[in-house]
């Protein structure tokens, strides 16, 4: 008998928990064994032949809720699928996973928290089966006696993320791309840090960030940042105002480039009009889908050397980014291990060597760009995903 799936988690091409539901589905579909959603999917999210490909799901999502609606909050069993549970920090459920139960039930996880307390261990020895996808994570719950731990590293798709010839949109400007939602843990107020001095030696220089997200607010966390104490303002349309956050510490108008918010369509064509792309992340308890997108695009990637870019970074004797190993520790209160904080310094060096030397900027960005075609694509996460999950 066919093992089935269940999601918990909505499907969606604007964030990387909707990409994993996304990639994971369309795997399964294809190998004639479509999952069961738990949540409604973001349909009008997927490119169109994603949604045609999925859209039976949602049918069938809404037929499922219907017969579940009589059951109220009651805990429903479902005896013939394996769950798959989105966890958040803390492994704290959603109202899904808190509400459907499995024949297994699997919890999957990217988390930055690392308290790792008696109360949060008793959420995560509940579940048959853990998934992360970094080996940060893995060798954390590796740690606190966990075993059954397995890893999938999440990737791209390469028909979708992949080289275009530029379209000087940005005429002959050196142009720098730093992209993920604006919050403390990513570390664009590092990034914006390091352009500032870059562009003093080169005025030709221009940033272009996509650091908007559906959760503004997450940015106010940045006033914790040592080099940028005041949170970028929120605008009436919601939106966080980077250009004037931007000119606040000295950068003019016309140095930074705000993207709004990027679409699926949009994405590999910015990124092959980018130099080089900037991620100073003091966390990720992933491996970072922007930094991967960038590598899939062919850009040289400035990459900190700290928790989950660890998997990204490749050989120390010849990595296929330039690594940021001047990293500081973090003070922390057991929520924080492994988080570190990037040199400045150390990024413009960087910076610098691949504005001095093309040649060499090409052969590492040629270099992570068969990486990801090789070892980090969606097929092969789903693929290894569903293998792990049904151990």
């Amino acid at each position: 008998m066919t093992r089935r799936f269940a999601l918990t988690w909505q499907l969606s091409e604007i964030h990387g928990w909707g990409l994993v539901g996304v990639h994971t589905a369309l795997h399964l579909t294809t190998h004639g064994n479509p999952p069961l959603l738990l949540d409604g999917a973001m349909m009008d999210t997927l490119r169109p032949e994603n949604m045609v490909a999925l859209q039976p799901l949602e049918e069938e999502y809404h037929r499922y809720m219907t017969m579940a609606a009589p059951y109220g909050d009651s805990t429903i069993v479902i005896p013939d699928v394996d769950i798959l549970h989105a966890l958040g920090n803390g492994f704290v459920s959603g109202a899904p996973s808190r509400r459907f139960q499995g024949r297994r039930n699997v919890g999957v996880i990217a988390f930055e928290d690392t308290r790792l307390d008696a109360a949060v261990l008793e959420r995560a020895r509940a579940f048959d089966r853990i998934v992360v996808h970094s080996t940060y994570n893995r060798d954390l719950l590796l740690e606190q006696g966990l075993t059954d731990v397995g890893l999938a590293f999440q990737g791209v798709d390469p028909t979708e993320i992949r080289p275009m010839p530029p379209s000087a949109r940005f005429g002959d400007r050196f142009v720098l791309f730093s992209g993920g939602k604006l919050e403390f843990r990513k570390g664009q107020d590092i990034a914006l840090m390091a352009f500032r001095l870059f562009r003093q030696r080169h005025p030709e220089a221009l940033l272009v960030t996509a650091w908007q997200s559906p959760w503004p607010e997450v940015a106010l966390g940045i006033s914790e940042s040592p080099l940028t104490r005041n949170p970028p303002g929120i605008g009436p349309d919601g939106r966080l105002q980077v250009v004037d956050w931007a000119a606040r510490y000295g950068l003019p108008a016309g140095s930074v480039v705000d993207l709004g918010m990027v679409g699926r369509s949009g994405i590999a064509s910015i990124l092959s009009d980018c130099h080089a792309a900037i991620f100073p992340n003091r966390c990720e308890g992933a491996t970072n889908l922007v930094a991967m997108e960038a590598m899939g695009c062919g850009v040289p990637v400035v990459l900190s050397a700290n928790t989950g870019h660890l998997d990204l970074i490749g050989p120390a004797d010849d990595p296929h980014c330039w690594p940021l190993t001047k990293q500081t520790q973090l003070f922390h209160r057991g929520d924080r291990k492994g988080w570190k904080e990037s040199s400045v310094d150390e990024i413009v060096a960087q910076l610098e060597a691949i504005h001095a030397n093309p040649e060499e900027a090409r052969r590492r960005a040629d270099l992570a760009l068969s990486f990801i075609r090789r070892e980090r694509t969606w097929d092969a996460f789903a693929k290894s995903f569903i293998e792990i999950c049904s151990l």
